[in-house]
């Protein structure tokens, strides 16, 4: 009984990743599959792989890489602002600081290693390249300074997709995390993502190696709260020293706007400051000015549509946008599939 049920449960299983990833039920079996069920499993993955094979459903190859190219904007918010010039103390801005807009546009690409280790669960690599990334930062009190700077860098990370479905519709989750390295920033920012995606599944009777599949879906994004870096004061501003005056020029009249009793309660900040644009402007050619800041996106969560076309069982190609909330991206991809040949791990037989 025990044994009838394990069959059931992996039956089910195994169906609804079949259906999700877009291959053929038994009754499209062509006489080219035919020939491939007459033999045993070939590969090593997935796990059990050697069982479902049993069952007569034809599984994705299991292994494969991806390439994508992805553009887009994102919006965030800061706060608890913390800056430093050159070697002194942090000068705590979040109580008098305001941004008018913060936003970055940017163009990446990364490759994507991944492996169905179970018939319906899938983990996957990531590494790639942030070919810019334009960021633009317009801080209105106490000094006036819309900043557009460009940065590029390198990221890493992992993830693990989970997949079912019912008939010709297939819902997934998926979540990873990478960790984006930037020569300006002391440690790697942390990005966490999950998604969730569901659709049908357009199949051709006459290519049973081809379908489309349409979806549509949600995404969360979180970056780690913290972020502490440097930036050189030429880079933030390429006209100084005549910039460097023009906001000490600012933040005198910003405090000077201020009531007696704000006056008294900020003077510390502004003398800080002060003397700090100064430092700057004496040495700008070697001044730093250090930052601290909570980041986060304004709105975490955006929707998304999508599609792929699978030419055959080794290449696909996708598109997905992703639009409101606080993001706007378009992605392009193609994927190779393969598998490496051997003893099926975990196999069984379909006598036990």
């Amino acid at each position: 009984m025990a044994n009838q049920i394990f069959k059931f449960l992996l039956f089910f299983f195994i169906a609804i990743a079949v259906n999700v990833q877009g291959q053929n039920a038994p009754s499209t079996i062509s006489d080219k599959d035919s020939a491939f069920f007459s033999k045993p499993y070939p590969f090593i993955l997935p796990i059990m792989g050697e069982k479902v094979h049993q069952l007569g459903f034809k599984l994705p190859l299991p292994m494969g890489i991806m390439f994508n190219a992805l553009a887009g904007r994102q919006d965030l918010a800061l706060s608890k602002l913390k800056i430093g010039f050159n070697d002194s103390e942090w000068i705590d801005l979040d109580d008098i600081v305001k941004f008018d807009e913060i936003s970055t546009v940017t163009s990446t690409y990364n490759a994507r290693f991944d492996m169905w280790v179970l018939p319906f669960l899938n983990v996957y690599g990531i590494v790639g390249k942030t070919a810019k990334a334009d960021i633009n930062l317009n801080i209105t009190e106490p000094i006036s300074l819309p900043v557009t700077t460009s940065i590029s860098g390198t990221y890493v990370g992992y993830g693990i997709l989970a997949a079912g479905g019912i008939g010709p519709v297939f819902v997934s989750v998926d979540a990873n995390r990478t960790y984006n390295y930037n020569p300006r920033l002391d440690d790697p920012a942390k990005v966490w993502i999950a998604g969730l995606r569901a659709g049908p599944i357009i199949h051709f009777p006459k290519k049973p190696d081809m379908n489309i599949v349409f979806w549509g879906g949600a995404m969360y994004t979180h970056f780690n709260g913290l972020t502490n870096g440097s930036i050189n004061a030429i880079d933030l501003a390429p006209n100084a020293p005549g910039k460097i005056d023009d906001m000490q020029n600012e933040l005198d009249n910003w405090y000077a706007d201020l009531t007696p009793l704000e006056q008294a309660l900020y003077n510390g900040i502004y003398t800080k400051v002060s003397n700090g644009l100064t430092s700057l402007k004496n040495g700008v050619e070697t001044g730093v000015i250090r930052y601290n800041f909570t980041k986060e996106v304004t709105k975490p969560w955006n929707m998304l549509i999508g599609t792929q076309w699978q030419i055959n069982y080794r290449w696909q190609l996708r598109a997905e946008m992703q639009m409101l909330g606080s993001r706007t991206a378009g992605m392009l991809s193609f994927n190779y599939r393969f598998g490496i040949k051997g003893k099926n791990w975990l196999q069984g037989s379909s006598t036990d």
